[in-house]
């Protein structure tokens, strides 16, 4: 799945073509952060319906399934660099 960007006239486009969405906004942050909970919105709409998609729908779902995955993934703290802190109002000396 790829997004293109791209200005006409004195808005911004953001759009994914695989999906055929289009978001604009004034700025390219509006535009690209519009597309994104467009995109995460367009998913959970999907994902709820999922027994009665049609074969181009289950397509868009498993498109949007590994993107959310590769961003959940991101998210996620990496067990190597997980530092466990223990904190305690107790002082002893």
């Amino acid at each position: 799945m790829s997004a293109r960007l791209w200005r006409s006239g004195n808005r911004t486009i953001a759009g994914v073509p695989e999906l055929g969405l289009h978001c604009y906004g004034d700025s390219q942050t509006e535009a690209v952060f519009r597309l994104f909970t467009t995109l995460l919105k367009y998913y959970r709409q999907l994902k709820a319906f999922k027994s009665r998609l049609s074969s181009r729908g289950l397509a868009h779902f498993e498109l949007l399934s590994a993107w959310v995955e590769s961003i959940e993934s991101k998210m996620k703290a990496q067990p190597e660099k997980t530092k466990v802190l223990v904190l305690s109002g107790n002082k002893r000396h």
